[in-house]
Parts: C-alpha cells; structure tokens; sequence
C-alpha cells in the first residue's frame, strides 16, 4: 500500500507529503501538526483500549481542523443483530479467494482473531479524542464504515 502511495504522490507532483510506515501506538510525530491522516483496515488490529489511545495519538497529531478519514470493519448493527448480520455478511462472501474477495471462513476468522468493533463503541472513541465526526457512512453489510472526522480544538 505503500509503495502504491508513494507512486501516486510522486506522479501527482506533491512534495508536502510524508509516508510514514510505523505502527499507530509507537508513531511519534515531529515537526508541524498534520494536516490529514488516513487509516484504512488498520483499526481493527487492536483492541478498544489501545484503539481508543491510538485514535487519541493521530488526534494530537493533527493540527485543530485537521481531517482523519477513517476507514474499517466496523459493525453498525446493535448486540442483538450480531448473529443475523454476521452470517449475511458470511453467506454473501464467495466461495473462492483472492479473485473474487475473501472467503466465508476468512470472514469467520476475522471475528473470531480481530477486534473489529460497533460503531456505537468507536463513535464515542473518536468524539473523546477530540474528533467531530462529519460524516460516516455504512455499507449495507453493516460491517464496513467511513469516517471523515475533523479535529477540534487546540
């Protein structure tokens, strides 16, 4: 993904970018606040204590009205669907990889092995990390969503 990006900030002429591969919880930022940040299917590789602290790490990070642009597996149904809209999102999955996406047993061990989380458990982790979220949309799966959040504050 890197290297993707890298190419499209060299062909696009853009000097004011930093590609920075480093993990969420051990960044440590240098120089100007940031204007923008991105994450994408990241998130969903911690747990809620230490997504919740990463999510704070990028706030302080980004200067007051910088952009986050979240994007993850989130779940945007409640408790009490997890069992109904997991195995819709399961059943819709093709039966073989990596052609045609993952699998209905890749799904079912990303579950079970990651810390995908409600979006009514990250929303307040975003809004308390001092985030205004302007935007979020879920796909009609309920297992994808996209934040666009800007940062308040000094």
């Amino acid at each position: 993904m890197l290297t993707v990006l890298a190419n499209k900030v060299e062909k696009a002429g853009l000097s004011n970018v930093e590609i920075v591969r480093q993990g969420m919880l051990a960044y440590e930022h240098h120089g100007e606040p940031a204007d923008f940040a991105v994450t994408r299917n990241a998130l969903h590789s911690l747990p809620d204590f230490w997504k919740a602290l990463a999510l704070q790490r990028i706030a302080l990070a980004l200067k007051p009205g910088g952009i986050l642009l979240l994007r993850d597996l989130v779940f945007s149904f409640g408790a009490q669907e997890s069992e109904q809209a997991l195995e819709a999102w399961f059943q819709a999955a093709p039966a073989r990889c990596p052609d045609h996406g993952y699998t209905r047993e890749e799904y079912e061990t990303h579950v079970r092995t990651e810390f995908s989380t409600f979006s009514w458990l990250l929303e307040p982790m975003l809004t308390h990390a001092r985030f205004a979220i302007k935007e979020a949309k879920y796909s009609d799966s309920r297992v994808f969503a996209a934040h666009t959040c800007i940062r308040e504050g000094g």
